[in-house]
């Protein structure tokens, strides 16, 4: 055995509050479910717990992270829906087809009405879709190959592109195609999505209040067109609670009804709970160390390289996860890869370098050889949410791998609002090194998050990476519809990508969710995030 797995069990035996003895896995041995029993009767009042805490704003145009995602698909529908095993279906937009491989054409549903009983038109969604053509919006990289947005007739919307786009049409199940009332929202101006200014959809739930560090409170919209996701619930009061005990006890009590992405520190609490159940499924999310920063440590590819080299992942998604990750070696995990193309994206996988990675005596000696080629780099920072207890243990463990290379990374934990705020708005990252980020895909398609991570000057590309080749590999793969080419033009790249160790890829995260025993219905795979998820929640 390895000084440094020596270490590690060691280490997570301390760090993991209330348990007695080696941790181990909870939920290794849960089948994955991607929906929980149907609810069969309604409810006076739902209080669920939001999974990144207070959201920034509700305005889908800027909404990145799970918090506000969460909100804003049980508020506002898109144009697609996407279901609980990642399939699309129609939503607002009832049918489309593609006249030539460069247009798209969206029918949409008729008899649709916004909360205030106004019909929703083309006009409403061409607006709503152009206000993704701005640059600072967040899904602006799905739109990149549109030229036009227009509308047909009162039930038609036309999109037109510089060359054919293969993502554009799935990235509309997520909040890329959101659709918003015009009118409401030109009026609103800067304050539309937030507390004061608030927002108007088509949505199952509407927004009753949003009183800001406290609570946001929906109310079911008894008009909702799509019977299916009519709530069951009246009333949602949604929380904020960040903080992992603070979660596990108002669960455990009752006093929360339920929560998705729960923190696996409370697997250990929840799985014994006479009060409710866990539910484990599939995901989109991953685990990686990303750097913040193009100079210093953060930007040395061979500092990433040991790095990735030293952390034992195994062990990693055992202790501190509890069995509800698997180890992952690459920034691309299997649960994003093209279902349809999944032999060819295997099959590049396994010849990564990394793609068997445990630390050995051999690892760890050529992890310390790359550490010495650099004796100025022995020191950095690592962020973590604060309250988060999975990521403060697993940054724990990340800390003693790098230690037994010669690298002081310390630990800083920061607020909620400041670590979702760090990922769009550098100010933020100032004086930060590496963060511990929970990363995911909307969509299991590769193309909707690697742009992303290694395109030049792309959103969360703070290394400055930048590869021609690897840039040219993906804008053709964006234009070829065929996924069979379209993985290999990936996987190409990828080789190019994984060799620079743009981030230190850790663990493929299930989707863990609790509820109490009085209700279910809710979706529980990772698609959760954009369809109306607790509009599904009822008792049983």
């Amino acid at each position: 055995m390895s000084r440094l797995r020596c270490l590690f069990l060691a280490l997570a035996a301390l760090v993991l509050a209330g348990c007695t003895g080696l941790p181990r896995a909870e939920l290794g041995s849960a089948a994955l479910r991607d929906t929980s029993d149907a609810a069969t009767g309604r409810l006076d009042s739902l209080v669920w717990d939001l999974p990144a805490g207070e959201p920034t704003t509700l305005d889908y145009q800027q909404a990145g992270d799970s918090s506000p995602y969460l909100v804003v698909s049980n508020l506002c529908d898109s144009l697609l829906r996407l279901n609980p095993d990642f399939s699309t279906s129609p939503a607002l937009a009832r049918s489309w087809d593609r006249p030539d491989p460069r247009t798209l054409v969206l029918h949409l549903r008729d008899g649709v009405r916004f909360w205030d009983g106004t019909t929703l038109t083309s006009a409403d969604v061409v607006y709503s879709l152009k206000r993704q053509l701005d640059p600072n919006a967040i899904a602006n990289s799905f739109f990149v190959n549109v030229r036009s947005i227009e509308a047909t007739d009162l039930q038609t919307v036309t999109v037109r592109f510089t060359r054919p786009d293969e993502l554009f049409l799935k990235e509309l199940a997520t909040t890329a195609g959101t659709v918003v009332q015009a009118r409401y929202a030109e009026h609103a101006g800067k304050k539309f999505g937030t507390a004061a200014g608030g927002l108007m959809c088509s949505g199952p739930f509407e927004l009753a209040a949003w009183k800001s560090g406290a609570s946001i409170e929906l109310k079911a919209n008894s008009r909702y067109w799509d019977a299916r996701y009519r709530a069951h619930a009246r009333k949602v009061t949604l929380l904020f609670v960040t903080d992992t005990t603070a979660l596990t006890q108002a669960l455990a009590s009752g006093a929360i009804d339920g929560a998705f992405d729960v923190p696996n520190a409370a697997l250990p609490t929840l799985k014994g709970s006479v009060a409710g159940q866990l539910y484990l499924g599939p995901s989109l999310k991953s685990v990686q160390v990303a750097p913040l920063q193009d100079t210093g440590i953060a930007a040395e590819p061979d500092i990433r390289r040991a790095l990735s080299l030293a952390v034992d992942r195994t062990q990693l998604a055992d202790t501190v996860f509890r069995g509800a990750a698997t180890p992952s070696t690459t920034v691309l995990p299997s649960a994003g890869w093209d279902p349809e193309a999944k032999g060819v994206y295997e099959k590049a996988a396994a010849a990564l370098p990394l793609a068997h990675a445990s630390p050995t005596t051999a690892d760890l000696a050529q992890a310390r050889a790359l550490v010495a080629k650099y004796p100025h780099l022995r020191s950095g920072t690592l962020a973590v949410q604060a309250g988060n207890q999975d990521q403060v243990n697993a940054a724990a463990v990340i800390q003693q791998a790098a230690r037994s290379l010669g690298i002081k990374l310390t630990i800083r934990q920061l607020p909620a609002l400041q670590f979702s705020s760090m990922f769009y708005d550098p100010t933020y990252r100032r004086g930060l090194d590496f963060v511990l980020a929970e990363t995911f895909l909307d969509i299991p398609d590769p193309l909707d998050w690697i742009p992303n991570l290694v395109l030049p000057k792309a959103m969360f590309n703070w290394a400055g990476f930048d590869d021609p080749a690897v840039t040219s590999a993906l804008t053709k793969a964006q234009a070829t519809l065929d996924p069979h080419e379209r993985a290999a033009l990936i996987t190409g790249a990828q080789r190019r990508w994984e060799a620079n160790t743009l981030a230190v890829p850790l663990l493929s995260l299930h989707e863990v969710t609790y509820m109490n025993k009085r209700i279910t219905g809710a979706t529980t795979s990772f698609a959760q995030l954009f369809s109306p998820s607790l509009a599904l929640v009822g008792s049983r």
